[in-house]
């Protein structure tokens, strides 16, 4: 079966990045996870997923500020 496409998740609470990426992935997603804000935006650029799931309430960089910076770039 080929692959839907590449999806981010990011989540500070490991048990919900768990389950949503568990799902994601039975659905055959290429799946990538994100603990924080900055790895999520380290990610992203690196590598850019064709959609993003994102946690707002975040300690640190909150989805708010993962938003502008991923928004800042090309």
């Amino acid at each position: 079966m080929t692959n839907k496409g590449k999806i981010l998740v990011v989540d500070d609470t490991l048990s919900s990045l768990k389950l949503l990426s568990d799902i994601l992935k039975a659905e055959n997603y290429e799946v990538r996870s994100a603990i924080n804000g900055e790895l999520a935006v380290e990610s992203a650029i690196s590598n850019p997923p064709e959609l993003v799931l994102l946690d707002i309430t975040m300690p640190g960089m909150d989805g708010f500020e993962v938003c502008r910076q991923l928004k800042a770039h090309p």
